[in-house]
């Protein structure tokens, strides 16, 4: 673990130091790169904030550390004798990192997400949703926030249902109210960290702190739950689910070197939450077994099942006309392309481009979610 924290803070210094290499300041050969992040790891170990002015003395004193000069201070301070307690020289340089880490699971979930995110958000930034040089330019950065994003959005699903007595199944910690650290350093480290994305990060923390606030409402057997959910709650947790969209747009933003498009990012939020929702239509008895957030389990908790579904087909339809009239706000070629996408893909809101009832929307039968939870916490 010590190598491989050593290793990661040597990569921070390359990344600084690959930062100012420019057309007049050619970057030296690798195993150089290397020997010089390890001197100024050391320089910077020992003395500290002083460490810039110690290094301009020794470019101002080059001429004279020649190489028998050099060796002469070697054997004057006679290193070899003095013992270091320490099993790295260099392993104080930056305070200890929790890596970013990517499982092969949370790979294999974000996907059809990296799919969909490609042929539905590239257009946005004059790039091409077919051609391998701008997949392959962006891909591997978006893939990798993407999937890190899913790893923690699954530690999050996996303590929603009630912990049961005899469990086999062992549950990571739940997460901390703001576990976007590790992930935030390896942004800031490339300078893709700008302001938008950080809130957007932020957002994402509200969303899994909703959902664990609603979901304990719900997986209550004993509560009703009706009076325990806000339905500006529901509203927001549905806005606020599909920050990981927005944050691969921003991260695009940030790798292209452009400013956020606010318009175009508004137009989407139209478009993300009629697509959450049809989701969670099409998951809707899958989410109730695991107890995860769901718009539908939601609506259904506060109207009853007579009239949950029937409020929900209202508040499709409001999202409709706000989805239809940002769409003519946006350029028309622009609309056109995205029309297009959408009925390709068949993507959750096709149709809804026609205004208020324009989708289609297959709303299934409820589920007697007092029931499940009564035959879940009786089970052995």
């Amino acid at each position: 673990m010590e190598q491989l924290r050593a290793l990661q803070r040597k990569n921070a210094v390359l990344i600084a130091l690959q930062s100012s290499w420019d057309a007049d300041h050619l970057a030296p050969a690798v195993e150089e790169q290397t020997l010089l992040a390890e001197t100024l790891q050391a320089l910077a170990e020992k003395f500290g904030s002083t460490m810039p002015e110690r290094v301009a003395l020794l470019c101002r004193s080059a001429a004279l550390l020649e190489d028998t000069s050099l060796k002469a201070i070697l054997a004057a301070t006679d290193f070899s004798r003095i013992a270091d307690p320490r099993p790295n020289p260099v392993a104080e340089i930056v305070p200890s990192l929790t890596p970013c880490c990517v499982t092969i699971e949370g790979v294999d979930l974000a996907q059809s997400a990296l799919e969909d995110f490609v042929c539905s958000y590239f257009m946005f930034h004059g790039l091409s949703e077919s051609g391998p040089r701008d997949i392959f330019k962006h891909l591997p950065f978006l893939g990798f926030m993407e999937g890190h994003l899913y790893c923690l959005d699954q530690v999050n699903e996996d303590n929603l249902l009630p912990a049961m007595v005899g469990e086999l199944w062992h549950r990571e910690p739940p997460l901390k109210e703001d576990p976007f650290g590790p992930l935030r350093q390896v942004l800031a480290e490339r300078r893709w960290l700008t302001p938008r994305l950080e809130l957007e990060l932020k957002e994402g923390s509200r969303f899994w702190l909703l959902e664990r606030k609603l979901c304990a409402a719900l997986a209550d057997p004993e509560s009703e739950p009706a009076p325990l959910i806000d339905r500006g709650d529901v509203e927001e947790a549905l806005r606020l689910k599909s920050f990981d969209y927005r944050a691969m747009n921003l991260l695009l933003y940030a790798m292209r070197g452009e400013e956020h498009n606010e318009e175009h990012m508004e137009f989407l939020a139209t478009s993300e939450v009629l697509v959450e929702l049809g989701d969670d239509l099409t998951d809707y008895a899958e989410d109730a077994e695991k107890n995860t957030f769901n718009v539908y389990r939601c609506f259904l908790a506060i109207y009853g099942p007579d009239e949950g579904p029937l409020e929900l087909s209202r508040y499709i339809q409001a999202l409709e006309s706000k989805y239809a009239a940002a769409l003519k706000r946006l350029e028309p070629s622009l609309a056109e392309r995205w029309l297009q996408r959408g009925e390709a893909s068949l993507r959750h809101g096709a149709g809804s481009e026609r205004g208020a009832g324009g989708g289609s929307w297959e709303i299934p039968p409820p589920i007697d979610e007092r029931a499940l939870r009564r035959e879940r916490t009786a089970e052995p």
